[in-house]
């Protein structure tokens, strides 16, 4: 009988940094109505931070792939108001 090993899968920086983006988007979602009625029901939602090239180009990569392969994409520009809140552009 073989002893099964568990792994934790690896979560890159790029990965923590857009977790962080879309909980502090959640956070503001969850604080302003108006915000969420913005949002295209059934969508992808793919944030853009303005502070962070980096994962702005990866999430982009990522719009273009979930676009071409048929979804209904949402690019959405982000302001980061501080470490714990975001708001957002007004269209």
């Amino acid at each position: 009988m073989s002893a099964e090993t568990t792994t934790k899968p690896t979560v890159d920086e790029l990965t923590l940094r857009d977790f962080a983006l879309h909980d502090a988007f959640l956070k503001a979602l969850i604080a302003d109505e108006a915000l969420q009625e913005e949002l295209p029901n059934g969508a992808s939602l793919i944030l853009l931070p303005d502070d962070d090239p980096e994962l702005t180009e990866r999430n982009i990569a990522f719009g273009v792939v979930a676009a071409r392969r048929g979804r209904n994409v949402y690019l959405r520009h982000v302001h980061r108001a501080s470490e714990q809140e975001a708001r957002t552009d007004m269209p």
